[in-house]
């Protein structure tokens, strides 16, 4: 059974890597988008944000020494500031670093193969009790499960594209049940 779970992980981690391979050339075809004046905005940053980092805009002015009257106004403020915008987020690193094309390569194969290894580890579970189409929804619900509930986050709260997050949705969907078909087939 050992060698069926790493088999189905390893078929599985192969399909997710390719599946987000397509996605990300979907995505890339509208969202994200070159940040426009970059020559004037870039320095800016580098001369006001010191610190590596996940930032907001209009960031939080609520701190914890604050009195309950100063954090009433200062979510006020916040909330007026972010009606008038800009509002967005920013990943930041202010020294930059190489890209590292092959290893981020690496790392998005091991991320696909992890996650298939854990599906892979409970289809093996229920396998004695499931048949070839309840193992492939099985796998298909688990990776439901997890871009319904993640990626839409990214949208309600940081203000991501709905088109980004549909693709990545959607994308999400069939790339488990592609893996799905593969690791139940491997897994029985």
């Amino acid at each position: 059974m050992i060698r069926q779970v790493l088999l189905a992980a390893l078929a599985g981690g192969a399909i997710a890597f390719v599946f987000s391979a397509i996605q990300n050339s979907i995505v890339r075809g509208g969202e994200p988008r070159e940040l426009p004046g970059q020559a004037a905005v870039l320095p800016a940053l580098k001369a006001t944000i010191p610190q590596a980092g996940f930032y907001f805009f209009p960031g939080p002015a609520i701190s914890s020494g604050m009195t309950k009257q100063e954090k009433t106004a200062a979510q006020a403020d916040h909330d007026r500031r972010f009606k008038e915008g800009p509002t967005g987020i920013l990943v930041y690193r202010p020294g930059g670093e190489d890209f590292q094309f092959g290893q981020r390569l690496g790392v998005q194969f091991l991320l696909g193969f992890f996650a298939s290894l854990l599906a892979a580890t409970i289809l093996s579970i229920t396998a004695s009790a499931t048949t070839y189409g309840t193992r492939t929804l099985l796998v298909l619900l688990l990776g439901c499960f997890a871009f319904a509930y993640i990626e839409p986050q990214y949208w309600n709260w940081y203000g991501f594209p709905a088109s980004y997050t549909m693709v990545r949705v959607l994308g999400g969907i069939v790339t488990w049940t592609a893996a799905g078909l593969a690791m139940a087939a491997i897994v029985h």
